[in-house]
């Protein structure tokens, strides 16, 4: 070839180059994520007779370039499993694991031009009816010039379509639960007729014995605390929670020869025969002696603190202005369980110190004493373990991520960026932190009980330690790779968690399992014992394990062919609860678990109600969950306490607080289990549940002499074992302090109410009618007392608490306005013009009259003008 051909080849294999390049550089940006728009909405929950329902995504192009047809994914997290095959538009939706979705274009998909949108329907099974059913974290990823992906932009413009046809609240055609209206709230409001306030009761939770006398003492700015010799916490407790009443901190002493306050211990016997003594107190507020609280221990010292505090006037608490008048009264008092507790799931979403300490606080107040501390589960791991820091490095963040080397995927909705400043999804407590909270807790005779969720809900821990075993080995330390696993990296068993995980459950073949666990107890026992803290009992979750978990593991083949006391798979369960127990026992320690560490097989779905006789009597204690009404479960707590299992009772029908308040669609929550209310834990009958039963799930009426009529009943001699009462703030759906404070109050104060108060008289009734309406004056008088006290102490003591405000109930007839509040007490304000209400609106005290054709608003209000939900009222025709 001569060089003239060379030349003239080579100039045109540059030209084709620069055209090349000058093409690609002509191909213009996509859209960023702040110039799309996601929108999503239910079309029908009744499709195939109910068992799915149908949704539609639309995507819009807000840019000013087009969509490509492809180089592009869209992730986000959504709680239902998507049916590919139900998928409309030309896309593919594929669950990566869990809640987490990624959705690309198809081959056939057309690029979408800057001002036009795709729409793409889907199925699954179940329901939605509330916007927090909506898919969430919604973020982009665009393929760069060479292919690759580029870094994940948030899309934060997504809207949920309104929840207002019959086919969009109505989870099947046999859900009968109507969607609430202001007119059926007044209509169910009704019921509580007014009432002055000193006939509601003074104190929540109720005491044992109460009797008002003549006279008050005048407690001043100069009062004095006198205590006996160790009671100093309690003393300075009293003194932080009089000082913004008084208007200074009272002085607190052991040797003033007078004081209007003395606190000392001796023997207290409370009325009530079942009573727990040694949290027992006396309150004696006397004209000529003063403040006396007498408590049998510390506890009891410290309880009355709480009952003192309590029967202050509200006013004292909104406005200070001392002396204060503190009626004359002689409480004696002491609770009906020794276990009361409230349980915070901060795995799902991280919650502060500085919100658990706030929690803490209400817990304190209202007399429940046990902390349950739900801090790992498959979507974090939130405690620091010296020696294994990938746990929180890993375990403890949530963001993008193609190989969860450096963190988790994301979850309930946390989004791409997996610092913790960036999202609920990622967080933990340092050693420093925990001891904080242990510290702020035992101050006020809280004991915290840590979960580390095992065997399943664990694949924070189990992607933690995979992470720690990839660095090892790529260090050349194959021994110490091996050390901590938590896996059996060739286990091929097939399974799905309730949440969809297929990758959730620890191997409990191994020793380096066990290995991690005991490091793990070991850090607990020292920061509990660091913080002089008590530390009875782990929980170790046990619930959930989905079935086919270990079926396939070769090292599991191995134990099992090598283990006498373990035949099958499914021995595997209740073998490894076994030698964690001992674990726990060889440290002093109790083992706590949720129901299914009580019962025969671990199966959850298998509906079993057989318990595990083998781990009777061996410190294990079951908290029962899963009762809903015409389930089949309903019994488990007593088939356990029957069977001799100590039982705290944990029922998701009246003790679940993450699910919704009502079916209303504003109204967050879950409701597989039920609505759940602040008279649901209040209703509740500890030694005969099925007295609580109203409704069913899905709304059918409850006969409970017919519909419980097979169902083992608790036996006079179990009752013993029946420790106490805990509601529970699982954290799926709490991504703020707010959330969390707005789904555990008032439901925490009815709870509280029915762990200590001595048994009511119309849970004795045995005639359902006669029941009902007695506990409905019973209730009456308690959301009284919710109105016109707890709540306004509440607001007053802590000014930023976000508890819930119910929406008030309303209706217009013949052009006169009528409303009221489930918790009669709290302001209800008003407008006519159709503007929301505001602190400074007009408050409702009677009927009013209404123009014609006025759009009447109502509004309820705390006393410092946080305002709830705003609803519109309707004239009736």
């Amino acid at each position: 070839m001569s060089a003239r051909v060379l030349l003239a080849s080579g100039i045109l294999v540059l030209l084709g180059v620069a055209l090349s390049d000058a093409t690609v550089a002509q191909v213009p940006d996509p859209p960023s994520a702040d110039q799309l728009a996601i929108q999503w909405g239910v079309e029908t929950n009744l499709v195939d007779d109910g068992a799915r329902f149908r949704s539609r995504l639309t995507l819009s192009n807000e840019g000013a370039t087009a969509l490509p047809a492809s180089g592009w994914s869209l992730y986000f997290n959504f709680l239902r499993q998507i049916d590919p095959e139900s998928v409309s538009a030309p896309v593919e939706i594929t669950r990566v694991n869990g809640d987490f979705y990624k959705l690309e274009p198809g081959d056939d998909f057309a690029s979408v031009a800057p001002g036009e949108q795709f729409e793409v329907t889907f199925e699954t099974p179940g329901a939605a009816i509330k916007p927090i059913d909506a898919p969430a974290g919604f973020y982009v990823v665009f393929a760069g010039p060479d292919g690759e992906p580029g870094p994940p932009a948030p899309v934060t413009d997504v809207a949920v379509e309104p929840f207002t046809r019959p086919e969009q609240t109505t989870r099947a055609p046999n859900d009968v639960w109507p969607v609430p209206t202001p007119a059926t709230r007044y209509e169910d409001n009704a019921s509580l007729t007014t009432r002055p306030p000193d006939s509601v009761g003074r104190i929540v939770p109720t005491p044992d014995s109460t009797h008002r006398r003549p006279g008050s003492v005048s407690l001043g700015a100069d009062a004095t605390i006198r205590y006996e010799e160790g009671l100093a916490p309690e003393a300075r407790q009293l003194a932080e929670g009089l000082a913004p009443v008084l208007g200074r901190r009272p002085e607190t002493t052991t040797d003033a020869p007078t004081a209007a306050i003395t606190l000392r211990r001796a023997d207290v016997a409370p009325p009530a025969a079942d009573s727990v003594q040694t949290e027992a107190y006396r309150l004696t507020i006397d004209p000529k002696s003063g403040i006396e609280i007498v408590g049998t221990t510390d506890t009891g010292v410290f309880n009355g603190v709480q009952s003192l505090e309590a029967w202050l006037p509200v006013r004292a608490h909104q406005a200070p202005s001392p002396p204060v008048a503190v009626p004359a009264a002689r409480i004696v008092d002491g609770p009906r369980f020794g276990y009361r507790g409230l349980h915070l799931d901060v795995s799902r979403n991280f919650q502060s110190v500085a919100a658990v300490k706030r929690l803490l606080d209400v817990m304190a107040f209202y007399k429940l004493n046990t902390f349950h501390f739900h801090l790992t589960d498959d979507e974090g791991w939130r405690l620091a373990v010296d020696g294994l820091p990938e746990l929180t490095e890993v375990g403890g963040r949530r963001g993008h991520t193609l190989d969860e080397r450096d963190h988790l995927v994301p979850s309930y909705g946390s989004g791409p960026d997996p610092r913790p400043a960036a999202s609920p999804g990622s967080g933990w407590y340092s050693r420093a932190d925990y001891l904080e909270i242990l510290r702020y807790a035992t101050a006020r005779h809280i004991t915290v009980m840590p979960e580390i969720d095992v065997p399943g809900h664990a694949r924070a821990a189990i992607q933690a330690m995979k992470t720690r075993s990839r660095r090892l080995r790529a260090d050349g330390d194959t021994a110490a790779a091996r050390r901590y696993r938590l896996h059996d990296p060739d286990d091929a068993s097939d399974y799905e968690s309730v949440q969809g995980w297929d990758d959730n459950v620890i191997n409990v073949c191994q020793p380096s399992t066990y290995r991690v666990l005991a490091t793990v107890v070991d850090e607990l026992r020292s920061l509990h014992d660091a913080a002089g803290a008590p530390l009875p009992s782990v929980h170790v979750g046990g619930d959930e394990v989905p079935a086919g978990a270990w079926a396939k593991s070769p090292v599991c083949d191995d134990y099992i062919a090598r283990t006498p006391d373990v035949d099958r798979v499914d021995d595997l369960f209740g073998h490894f609860l076994a030698r964690f127990q001992d674990t726990l026992a060889a440290r002093g320690l109790t083992m706590a678990g949720w129901e299914e560490v009580g019962l025969q097989e671990a199966d959850h779905q298998a509906a079993t109600t057989t318990p595990n006789r083998t781990l009777v009597g061996e410190d294990v204690r079951p908290y029962v969950w899963s009762n809903i009404w015409g389930g089949g479960t309903e019994d488990r707590a007593y088939r356990l306490a029957n069977a001799g299992y100590d039982v705290v009772m944990s029922q998701a029908t009246n003790f679940y607080f993450d699910m919704a308040y009502s079916k209303h669609p504003q109204e967050d929550g879950y409701y597989w289990a039920s609505f759940v209310d602040t008279q649901d834990p209040f209703a509740f009958v500890p030694f005969d549940l099925y007295k609580s039963a109203d409704r069913t799930a899905m709304g059918h009426p409850i006969d409970p002499d017919t519909a419980f009529a097979d169902r083992v009943r608790l036996a006079d001699s179990a009752r013993a074992h029946i420790l106490g009462l805990q509601g529970q703030l699982w954290g799926e759906t709490l991504r703020s302090t707010d959330r969390m404070e707005y789904m555990a109050v008032p439901r925490l104060l009815s709870l509280a109410e029915r762990a200590w108060a001595p048994q009511p008289g119309w849970a004795s009734l045995d005639d359902t009618e006669s029941l009902r309406h007695r506990r409905g004056t019973a209730w009456s008088a308690f959301a009284h007392r919710l109105g016109q006290r707890e709540l306004p102490r509440l607001s007053a003591r802590h000014p930023d608490w976000s508890y819930r405000l119910p929406p008030p109930g309303g209706k217009v007839e013949s052009d006169t306005l009528r409303a009221n509040v489930s918790l009669p007490g709290l302001p209800v304000r008003y407008t006519t013009d159709g503007t929301t209400p505001t602190a400074a609106s007009p408050r409702y005290t009677g009927p009013v009259s209404i123009p014609e054709g006025a759009t009447v608003r109502l509004r309820t209000f705390d006393t410092l003008g946080r305002g709830g939900r705003t609803v519109t009222v309707s004239a009736s025709p």
